[in-house]
């Protein structure tokens, strides 16, 4: 009986199995969903970063990807968001280029300012993905 019942967490990749594309899309969920409201500005923003990173991305198969890191991130603690944001920015690591890496700062400024407010849990995300992908974010804070 045990066969058809269904789990309630989503079924998304593993950080250290995504794709470049897909580990972008769950770093820029974490940072929308990070006052716990993604608007519809900081899916614009997504999605323009998206199409300037990976040029000939499918724009289903993104939306796809973001609709699961939506799913996948509503379901984590705060400790689990971390560790999984730590396994995400290693695997963006692993699979970027230098410059695409470089390129992800001002992207991520764009996305935190979108909505117009600068959120505390947003800029402690910024500051994280500074260090590990060394980088540097420049977000205007007074938003």
């Amino acid at each position: 009986m045990g066969l058809f019942i269904r789990k309630n967490e989503p079924e998304s990749n593993h950080p250290e199995d995504m794709s470049p594309l897909e580990a972008v899309t769950h770093l820029f969920s974490a940072i929308q969903l990070a006052d716990q409201d993604a608007s519809f500005e900081e899916r614009e923003s997504w999605s323009r970063s998206i199409a300037e990173l990976f040029p000939d991305f499918s724009e289903n198969r993104a939306e796809n990807f973001l609709n699961d890191a939506y799913q996948v991130l509503s379901h984590q603690s705060s400790s689990e968001k971390s560790d999984y944001l730590m396994r995400i920015l290693d695997r963006i690591k692993t699979l970027l280029s230098p410059e695409q890496i470089n390129s992800i700062g001002p992207k991520i400024a764009d996305l935190i300012e979108a909505d117009g407010i600068v959120m505390t849990a947003e800029m402690e995300i910024a500051k994280l993905v500074e260090e590990k992908l060394d980088i540097k974010i420049s977000v205007d804070e007074d938003y």
